[in-house]
């Protein structure tokens, strides 16, 4: 017999790699924090189990969207920054209705259908650019939170929203103007 060959086999154990968060601001990196602790094992948290009054600091930059059958989303809830950015204070009303131009808005449009289709949380960044300057006057962090009464279907999401202004006259305009816009971040959780 060959030497070696009645030894125990060795087992090399492998670390997994460690894979950084694409989430680079606090506040969201906090939400999805928050989210994960709320759902307490489960796939996603009920509606019961999130109170956005629980993160005082996150409560401007909320958003919840109810989720209805016809495949649309209303705004419930919109925070004081988010409702100051889009221009409008867009509570109760549908995204269709109010997200500004074609391309915008069937993005938005997709990214919370795939929050909803897959079950998981998404981030995603955009970049807004100025059509004059063809230079980025705005830079928007958004964060798609399900929510699921039944652990199966979800009914709402809560958002997390952060904007900065690389130009400030760009502020109170995300809802009014359609801007051309490139998203350069986007990663389901």
């Amino acid at each position: 017999m060959a030497a070696g060959l009645d030894a125990a086999p060795t087992t090399t154990h492998f670390d997994a790699p460690t894979v950084a968060s694409p989430i680079t601001d606090a506040r969201l990196q906090g939400a999805l924090d928050y989210w994960r602790r709320q759902s307490d094992g489960k796939a996603m948290a009920r509606r019961a189990d999130v109170d956005p009054t629980d993160t005082p600091k996150l409560l401007p930059h909320v958003m919840l969207v109810e989720v209805l059958p016809s495949a649309r989303y209303r705004y419930r809830l919109i925070g004081t920054e988010n409702a100051e950015a889009h221009g409008i204070n867009a509570t109760g009303r549908y995204l269709d209705e109010v997200l500004p131009g074609p391309e915008y808005k069937a993005h938005v449009l997709g990214l919370y259908d795939e929050c909803v289709r897959s079950r998981r949380a998404l981030y995603s960044e955009c970049l807004f650019i100025s059509p004059q300057l063809r230079a980025p006057e705005r830079h928007t962090k958004v964060l798609f939170l399900p929510l699921s009464e039944d652990g199966e279907t979800v009914n709402q999401v809560f958002v997390v929203q952060v904007f900065f202004y690389i130009d400030q006259a760009t502020r109170q305009r995300h809802f009014i103007e359609a801007r051309p816009f490139t998203e350069i971040a986007h990663v389901l959780l």
